[in-house]
């Protein structure tokens, strides 16, 4: 399945830059990471602590609800997600299946039995496939702006030192703001790098936090 830390890691930057000003798609709070692609596809990784998380979304193109499925799925579930879900002790899970229904997928993992998944009617496109790392495919149209405006490699090559130090939580505003000049170049009022900073230190990719303790693969 996945590897959650990297996505978390990937889309907190991604996030980062959002709140600063540009848009990503990308989004973190206190229901965890969530992205939309601007096309009514959409995932949420929702931590839960100890190698615990949710993953769930929902692809347009696809059919399908499991809405009215996941109260039986989830009673068969672990004593943490029947607890997420009860709303015992937060109603982060509910609230989240709420706000974003229809639910097209919908996986956790646990660290003592692995991946589950509520089943769906496709077995082979539930639609999960949305769910991947920004910069795992090196196809992030971050920088789509500033092609023949700069140089691509030296825009990459900030971007690269942002997530490298995201990826030690070192992130600061020195690193933040070459990546947006480069993905935002004829912006005319200014970035909200504190907004943003308070985005990556949610995150745990600031110096003196920590971001969520989530499986690698």
């Amino acid at each position: 399945m996945w590897d959650l830390a990297e996505l978390w890691l990937e889309g907190a930057v991604m996030a980062v830059i959002q709140t600063a000003g540009h848009d990503t798609g990308y989004w973190v709070g206190d229901d965890g990471l969530s992205h939309d692609d601007g096309s009514s596809n959409w995932w949420q990784l929702i931590p839960f602590g100890d190698g615990r998380a949710v993953v769930m979304g929902k692809d347009h193109d696809l059919p399908g609800d499991l809405y009215d499925d996941l109260p039986q799925a989830l009673a068969t579930g672990p004593d943490w997600l029947r607890d997420a879900w009860e709303g015992t002790p937060d109603d982060r899970l509910r609230s989240a299946v709420l706000k974003q229904a229809p639910i097209g997928f919908f996986s956790w993992v646990d660290p003592d039995s692995g991946w589950h998944a509520v089943p769906t009617d496709d077995s082979h496109d539930d639609g999960s496939r949305l769910v991947s790392a920004p910069y795992s495919g090196f196809d992030c149209p971050l920088f789509d702006a500033y092609h023949g405006v700069g140089d691509l490699d030296a825009a990459q090559a900030h971007a690269d030192a942002l997530l490298a130090a995201a990826r030690r939580a070192a992130l600061d505003a020195e690193l933040l703001r070459p990546v947006l000049h480069c993905a935002d170049p004829g912006r005319t009022h200014p970035f909200a790098l504190d907004a943003a900073l308070r985005t990556a230190a949610l995150a745990g990719l600031t110096p003196g936090t920590r971001p969520p303790e989530l499986p690698t693969g």
